[in-house]
């Protein structure tokens, strides 16, 4: 009898287990950015797989961003991604995290890739989602300023111009409002884009924490300044702050101040069909980069069953 007993709750706890990884993956389209698991790409497959993920986002593989890969290594992750039936969400390019030309950065940043060399940047990103059948690529808004707002007009123009090359090739510009560029808040990135709305190709990568950096309560009021039908993309992670919006830091998406249950619900009410990632960049006390990511994204897929049930 207690056999019996034992083996009907082992049952019941898998199927309730199952539930609420599956559930959520039928109704939202969540990934990962594939190196917050590992640099070995099919290694990171592998695990998200385990989770149910049949999204990746592609940042850093090899040991490189991805548009330093060399052409073999492009081939080897498309096999990979046909071998695990994966899809490509976006391919993480660094366009625009760099000076605008005639400003000064509020902060010493560095330059990975000159504003000269954006343009041949887009393109090998571009080059890069045609290979792996993507039709997204992430990039920002030049470092900050101390006054974004005085240059917004030129971001805007420069954001239109490279949507042009990127429309030339099919794709479409997610902008992340970063909290070292001029667009980090919601309220930033969606007046960005409302100046740039002549590009039909241009729209927001929204990253629901990085607001709380600049003092914005990124969920509600982020999220309702942005225009719903240009909200391509998300980055979802944990933030969590002292003295309420100060002394921020990552943590666990199930922790923090970020509602991110009333985030689900809202999208379910604004009928998002669009695609989002986890995205973890933290290490835990006690913890690899590994186990943080996954438990992290154990984390994240219990609130999206929480929104669910709740919607």
């Amino acid at each position: 009898m207690r056999r019996r007993t034992f083996l009907k709750n082992a049952a019941l706890l898998s199927t309730a287990k199952c539930w609420a990884a599956t559930e959520p993956l039928s109704r939202f389209k969540l990934g990962a950015i594939s190196d917050g698991f590992s640099q070995d790409f099919e290694e990171a497959l592998k695990i998200m797989r385990g989770y149910g993920l049949r999204w990746v986002e592609i940042r850093k593989v090899f040991g490189v961003y991805n548009i330093e890969a060399s052409p073999q290594q492009i081939q080897q992750i498309k096999r990979q991604l046909d071998k695990y039936e994966f899809r490509v969400s976006v391919i993480d390019s660094a366009l625009y995290k760099c000076t605008l030309p005639g400003t000064k950065p509020a902060n010493v940043e560095k330059d990975e890739y000159p504003y000269a060399e954006q343009m041949d940047l887009l393109k090998r990103a571009c080059d890069r989602a045609h290979a792996l059948g993507a039709d997204k690529i992430r990039g920002f808004t030049f470092w900050r300023v101390a006054h974004p707002e005085s240059i917004s007009e030129r971001v805007a123009e420069e954001l239109v111009k490279a949507a042009e090359v990127a429309r030339g090739a099919g794709m479409r510009l997610v902008i992340e409002n970063e909290e070292s560029c001029n667009a980090a808040t919601g309220s930033e990135l969606a007046e960005t884009l409302r100046k740039a709305a002549s590009a039909p190709n241009l729209g927001a990568n929204w990253d629901v924490g990085n607001g709380y950096w600049r003092g914005e309560v990124s969920f509600p009021n982020g999220y309702r300044a942005l225009d719903k039908k240009r909200i391509w993309h998300l980055h979802l992670k944990g933030v969590g702050c002292q003295d309420q919006l100060a002394n921020c830091t990552e943590t666990f998406a199930d922790q923090g101040q970020i509602d991110l249950a009333g985030q689900f619900r809202k999208l379910l009410r604004d009928g998002y069909q669009e695609t989002m990632s986890l995205e973890c960049e933290f290490k835990a006390p006690g913890r690899s980069h590994l186990e943080t990511t996954k438990r992290s994204l154990e984390g994240l897929l219990k609130v999206m069953s929480i929104a669910l049930s709740t919607a």
